[in-house]
């Protein structure tokens, strides 16, 4: 008996260790905007059990813009790409968290190692948040986003200026569909539009029925995530499940004030 359980364990060891394969590298949980690392930490704790290093990187998210975030990123970037060259650096992201590390990548110092790899940004407000912009009229409300990266929030209606991921990092964005909020229009996660979290590059996009605040927590965005660092075939069989599993090229028209969606499916 002592022996079966002894083969059992070696077996699911190489297995863990085959899945991982060829991605090698440590994953940076970046969380969002007025919250802390703790909003990752059940992500953290996901990939720790599958033996991947984990970096869950803090930062006052109200007290810089958020290329001042991205110069602060580069800047941890650059220890752990010194500490294993050549090695990719992975990030998992919440929300604003993801557009700071486009600002991170697009940073001049920002170190090769961070633009390979892979990717995963829940809930980003790439195209802006028309919720927040709408909200700037509320002086409570504009207080409580402060002088810095709420403010750019509140009056930036894309963040195209901020730079496109390289296309050598492979993206995964997960969007909540979860969400009542008469500011949005179409489905959203309470705070964010699905429409408002597409990039305008080719990338990986799902849906999934969480809100905003809790979608870290998500049992299907933690088993979306774990598929996406498997090999493009296992990963695609382990997403087949979800409601949206292709690449897309996304373009968008201005149409008066409305900004206006067409996808273009591709083949990955």
């Amino acid at each position: 008996m002592n022996k079966l359980i002894k083969l059992l364990c070696i077996i699911f060891i190489v297995t863990v260790q085959g899945i991982f394969a060829g991605e090698e590298g440590r994953i940076i949980c970046i969380h969002g905007f007025m919250r802390t690392h703790r909003n990752m930490s059940r992500i953290e704790g996901a990939f720790q059990k599958e033996g991947r290093e984990v970096i869950n990187w803090e930062y006052a998210s109200r007290s810089k813009t958020i290329e001042e975030h991205g110069a602060d990123l580069v800047m941890m970037l650059q220890e752990a790409a010194a500490e294993r060259p050549e090695e990719p650096i992975h990030f998992i992201t919440h929300s604003l968290g993801g557009i700071i590390v486009r600002a991170a990548l697009n940073h001049p110092d920002c170190p090769m190692e961070a633009k390979i790899g892979k990717a995963v940004l829940i809930a980003p407000p790439n195209q802006g948040s028309i919720f927040a912009r709408k909200c700037k009229r509320f002086p409570l409300f504009r207080r409580m986003m402060g002088e810095y990266a709420g403010l750019e929030l509140m009056n930036t209606p894309n963040f195209e200026d901020i730079g496109q991921f390289p296309s050598s990092k492979e993206v995964l964005i997960i969007a909540g569909k979860l969400g009542f909020n008469p500011f949005i229009e179409g489905r959203n996660d309470g705070k964010v539009a699905v429409e408002e979290t597409l990039l305008t590059t080719p990338h990986n996009h799902h849906i999934v029925s969480a809100g905003h605040s809790w979608i870290c927590y998500s049992s299907e965005v933690i088993r979306l995530a774990k598929a996406f660092f498997l090999p493009r075939t296992s990963y695609e069989a382990a997403a087949s499940g979800c409601q949206a599993t292709s690449k897309y090229i996304v373009k968008f028209e201005t149409s008066g004030s409305k900004i206006g969606e067409s996808l273009q499916k591709v083949n990955p």
